[in-house]
């Protein structure tokens, strides 16, 4: 049981450190550090959590598979990079959906297409970042602990 709330703890790490930090960036970039930002970055980063952390997972493991047949014969680490740099351009663009939702009005398709895709260009060399050290340090350390 103590074993369960590690795993829960260490999942919920992860998705704060990150969605946190890359809900703050996307806030940041349309609002920027006005009056209305630290309300406008919570609210972003809780619709991101409760929206995006259950759909990850599923999204983890359609990559997966379909990773694993497109590209059966290359090296764990290689697969790892992959799959890491799909999670995060999949990931950061529907959280950048969110985040330019929840700050933004639909009156003006434009605009919106404009700061959705900002968002998620401001924010994606992070996400990489974060997806390259994941996929080469994190992610082989959490499947020996999956695995105990």
């Amino acid at each position: 049981m103590i074993k369960t709330f590690k795993k829960i703890g260490i999942i919920f790490s992860i998705v704060a450190v990150i969605g946190g930090t890359l809900t703050f960036v996307m806030t940041w970039n349309n609002l920027g550090f006005g009056d209305g930002f630290l309300r406008a970055w919570l609210s972003s980063f809780a619709l991101c959590v409760v929206c995006i952390a259950p759909i990850g997972g599923v999204i983890a493991m359609l990559i997966n598979k379909i990773l694993r047949t497109l590209l059966p014969t290359i090296s764990t680490v290689q697969m790892n990079v992959i799959f890491g740099l799909c999670m995060a351009v999949i990931m950061e663009s529907i959280m950048a959906v969110v985040t330019t939702m929840n700050i933004n009005d639909f009156s003006d398709w434009r605009h919106f297409i404009y700061m959705w895709m900002a968002s998620l260009l401001t924010a994606l060399p992070i996400g990489i970042f974060f997806s390259i050290i994941l996929s080469l340090v994190i992610k082989p350390k959490l499947e020996i602990f999956w695995a105990k």
